[in-house]
């Protein structure tokens, strides 16, 4: 299968962008200025999307859509790396949500309804994409890729909803795989599947009231990763290991949340099991 090509040069470098972007403190300020929505700023947010996507088809369409083309088509593909493309999906998604909420706040739309239609926007933004694969002869629109971006994209307004969820966030691991380092004919970064872990952690001290007799700063996390894709076929590496939550480590300061929420964006490598072909690992993961 060919290598499938991403929104951007890198969607990592994106996902870190947007994860910075979100620690930018917007509630206070907004609760402050907002007597209404501002309409000027609704514009200018769906503005930025359109133009988003439409510098995106330009400067990336040649590539995206090389000939053979045919008729729109859905595809329930595999995964040529045994979901690790799938959760980049994810991931982008859920960083995207979050950053797009922060502008619907801005625009001075109500908490949850920021949240939601931050949600929309982490699905749309791998639209363009998508509906152009779905008139490619050897892609087609991946539901696969988009069910796990819209996955990603519904936790972050799942948490201004329902402030139990806040215990549960995506987070990204990443470091260049032997595959990346090795001459191999690697487009772009984001296609280092083999270097890139992702994580479902569960940190009960983000929960409302924190976490009891559980350390705030404490968590869990579930993985997944691959140790190779183009070399031969992918195997699976689960993982289960602790969890570091910055943001519960009791330091009271405002630059620290700042800091702590850009942090917990990333899964610190921490003691725990890595599961590969039924071989059990223990180690810092």
């Amino acid at each position: 299968m060919a290598v499938r090509k991403y929104i951007g040069t890198s969607r990592i470098a994106l996902g870190l962008l947007l994860a910075f972007l979100t620690a930018w403190p917007s509630q206070p300020a907004a609760a402050q200025q907002c007597t209404g929505v501002r309409t000027g700023r609704v514009a200018l947010i769906l503005g930025g999307y359109a133009g988003f996507s439409a510098a995106a088809i330009a400067v990336r369409g040649s590539t995206w859509w090389e000939p053979p083309r045919q008729g729109f088509h859905v595809v329930w593909d595999t995964s040529p790396s045994n979901g690790q493309d799938r959760l980049i999906h994810a991931a982008i998604g859920y960083q995207t949500s979050q950053i797009a909420a922060l502008a619907w706040d801005w625009a001075c739309l109500s908490r949850p309804l920021a949240g939601w239609l931050g949600a929309a926007m982490g699905i749309a933004i791998g639209l363009p994409k998508e509906i152009g694969d779905g008139f490619h002869a050897e892609q087609g629109f991946s539901a696969p890729d988009m069910l796990f971006a819209a996955g990603g994209a519904v936790l972050p307004a799942a948490h201004r909803q329902w402030p139990a969820t806040r215990m549960f966030q995506v987070k990204v691991n990443y470091w260049p795989s032997e595959e990346f380092r090795a001459p191999l004919p690697f487009p772009q970064l984001e296609n280092d599947y083999a270097g890139q872990r992702y994580f479902l952690a569960i940190d009960p001290g983000l929960m409302p009231g924190g976490a009891g007799p559980w350390p705030d700063w404490l968590g869990v996390a579930f993985g997944h990763s691959v140790p190779y894709w183009l070399v031969q076929l992918p195997v699976h590496q689960w993982y289960v290991t602790l969890d570091l939550n910055l943001r519960g480590i009791p330091i009271n300061a405002d630059w620290w949340r700042t800091f702590a929420t850009l942090l917990d964006q990333i899964h610190f490598p921490a003691p725990g099991i890595r599961i590969q072909e039924g071989e059990v690992k223990l180690g810092l993961y």
